[in-house]
């Protein structure tokens, strides 16, 4: 039986050193790897974080440049409007001068009628004397009566101021709206400017990503084949722990059946010794002694299983009342509770009396000897579970999973 568990015990010792190993070197790699994947997803990340930059900044461009078509719509349509009124005003000044090359006006009708609106406006506004205002008046008379036939030469004049405050106020709106389109334009160039780097540093970051997750997978690959070979290291080493369990289970059955027949054949003697009458030994006491023992053992043994199955039945018939009857009430479960306890109690003492009297009437030399023998026996199995190797089962390891994660 040595010879055949000796090489089992080696080979079994052989692959725990090797298990060792490869769970430190498993171990390695899978720091290795998890940290890979950790560099993995901060750059992930961080392109992630990047491309959240660029749509924000392409949002802001586009409203810039949204704001750069609208001012230079406003540009265009005041640029014509000043593009029209310059064609009219060309044509009314024309007009003008020729009146007044015909008419031949001493003075400026154009500034004798500015010098009426001062006077009048003076009048309206400030605090004259009666004898000041009245010479206001008659000099506005004067004005007037010299302006009288000049009446073609002022309407044209008035249309030429009108249509030069018009163009003043396209001129001004076309100024704005132009500073607005290069504002604008100028801020969208800024976004898109910024949009362009990010694109390359994220360009960039896909390259170190994609090295990344290469050295990633090679690792991954690394572990697993590791992995693979510590599974079916644990796998050799279980087939070997279940072998020789099995030695260890027959070598103990075989103790057994074989302190049995001893016994047996021992038994046989003792009882023929009996039937003869003849002096019975204190090896012979011993002997009739653990017979009887074996006997009251299994009918013990026999007696707790019908007890048990005697249990259950009664438990699931009590069961099916419980579902049928009312719920009891707290103060009842207690009560029962301390019933069942009561009774096992009294169980247990009735068991400890009735082992107290067996021992009482042993012979006190048979028992010492038998105490001994026990001794001896312990001892002896002592020795042989010190033969017997200790085999620990170990469940197989599954690596960690990880998250693959991809940017599109």
């Amino acid at each position: 039986m040595q010879t055949e568990v000796k090489p089992l015990l080696n080979e079994l010792s052989k692959l725990r050193k090797e298990i060792s190993t490869l769970r430190s070197e498993l171990n390695d790699l899978n720091k290795i790897k998890e940290d890979l994947y950790s560099d993995k997803e901060s750059i992930s990340k961080g392109i992630v974080s990047k491309i959240n930059d660029i749509k924000s900044f392409k949002r802001e461009r586009d409203d810039y440049t949204r704001k750069v078509r609208e001012h230079k719509k406003i540009r265009d349509e005041n640029n014509k409007i000043l593009k029209d009124n310059s064609q009219k005003l060309k044509i009314l000044t024309e007009k003008k001068d020729d009146i007044r090359k015909k008419q031949k006006f001493k003075e400026d009708p154009s500034k004798l009628l500015k010098e009426i609106d001062d006077l009048e406006f003076k009048i309206e506004t400030e605090g004259m004397s009666f004898e000041k205002e009245k010479k206001t008046m008659l000099r506005i008379n004067e004005l007037k009566k010299v302006l009288g036939d000049s009446k073609g030469y002022l309407e044209i004049n008035s249309e030429v101021k009108e249509l030069r405050k018009v163009m003043r106020d396209s001129r001004k709106k076309a100024n704005e709206a132009h500073r607005g389109v290069q504002d604008n334009a100028k801020n969208s160039q800024e976004k898109h400017e910024k949009i362009i780097e990010l694109s390359k540093e994220i360009d960039e970051l896909k390259e170190k990503e994609k090295k990344s997750y290469d050295s990633f997978l090679k690792s991954k690959d690394s572990f697993n084949k590791v992995n693979d070979k510590l599974k079916t290291k644990l796998v050799e080493m279980n087939k070997i722990s279940d072998e020789l369990k099995k030695f260890k289970v027959k070598t103990k059955e075989e103790k057994i059946a074989k302190e049995k027949k001893t016994l047996e054949e021992k038994s046989k003697q003792v009882n023929e010794k009996i039937k003869t009458r003849k002096k019975l030994t204190t090896e012979d006491l011993l002997v009739f002694q653990r017979t009887a023992d074996d006997e009251d053992r299994e009918d013990k043994k026999e007696k707790l299983k019908e007890d048990r199955e005697k249990k259950i039945a009664e438990s699931k018939v009590a069961e099916k009342k419980e579902t049928k009857e009312e719920p009891i009430s707290k103060e009842n479960k207690s009560k029962k509770v301390s019933d069942k306890k009561a009774s096992k109690k009294k169980t247990t003492k009735k068991v400890s009396k009735t082992k107290d009297s067996n021992d009482d009437q042993k012979p006190k030399k048979v028992s010492d000897k038998k105490k001994t023998v026990k001794k001896e026996d312990s001892k002896e199995e002592k020795i042989e579970t010190k033969e017997e190797p200790v085999v620990e089962k170990k469940e197989d390891e599954k690596p960690s999973e990880e998250k693959q994660t991809f940017l599109e």
